[in-house]
């Protein structure tokens, strides 16, 4: 068993070249089919990734365009200002009707004293 064992030592080292050399052609082939099934694979997700996203967008795009009636708001926001105003110009009436009162109640007071003073005169006549 040992000259078997020999024999066979010495025809490795004779052909070992032709075994490395048959051993870097394997690694670099596995290496490059490796690669080219993962590029594949990642191109065909790449494509599908994409028809996806195109077709959602179609999709998408036509679901998007609505139309909204906004008149409603609009007159609830001009009934509203203008009940603001009115309540305003109500508030402002008011506190000028109380300060024309207050200014005739004065003139109101100064012609009683007046018209007094002149009736008191000309009873004493």
């Amino acid at each position: 068993m040992s000259q078997e064992k020999v024999d066979l030592y010495k025809e490795e080292k004779r052909n070992r070249k032709k075994i490395m050399r048959r051993e870097k052609i394997r690694t670099t082939l596995t290496v490059v089919a490796v690669v080219v099934i993962f590029a594949a694979l990642i191109g065909w997700f790449s494509w599908a990734v994409y028809n996806n996203v195109k077709k959602n967008q179609a999709t998408t795009a036509k679901a998007t365009t609505t139309e909204l009636d906004l008149s409603a708001i609009e007159s609830y926001t001009t009934a509203l200002n203008s009940y603001v105003t009115e309540q305003k110009t109500s508030a402002d009436s008011t506190a000028a009707d109380a300060s024309s009162d207050a200014a005739s109640d004065s003139s109101e007071t100064s012609s009683v004293s007046t018209d007094s003073a002149v009736s008191s005169a000309s009873a004493a006549q």
